[in-house]
């Protein structure tokens, strides 16, 4: 191999050297094309995965945080309409000057109405 080949990674010297070898085989070896096939076919090396970075695992965690976020506002205003849904219930069932003239519940006021009705 030239001094260029030997700076390279041993996978990549390895790789190089099979396909040079490939190369040259057929032009060596132009009569016997049986002995090529005999040859088991090596599956190409898995890629190198490099492992994530430090900057990687900060934007992972600020997208983490956002979405912790939105999903805590969402829930936040959920309690807040149910709270609100509550209290109008509750109030429905208090005594009010507002709701009639006698101060009367709503429910009292529905029970009559119910009563006074012939189905």
């Amino acid at each position: 191999m030239s001094d260029q080949l030997k700076n390279l990674p041993p996978e990549l010297q390895a790789r190089l050297a099979q396909i040079m070898a490939g190369q040259q085989a057929p032009a060596e070896n132009v009569e016997q094309p049986a002995v090529q096939q005999q040859m088991p076919m090596q599956p190409p090396a898995a890629p190198i995965v490099k492992p994530p970075s430090l900057m990687d695992h900060v934007i992972a965690l600020r997208q983490e945080v956002a979405a912790l976020r939105q999903e805590s506002a969402a829930q936040s205003n959920v309690v807040d309409a149910v709270g609100q849904a509550v209290g109008q219930l509750y109030q429905m069932f208090q005594p009010s000057s507002s709701t009639n003239a006698q101060g009367q519940t709503y429910s009292q006021t529905f029970t009559q109405s119910v009563e006074g009705d012939d189905f």
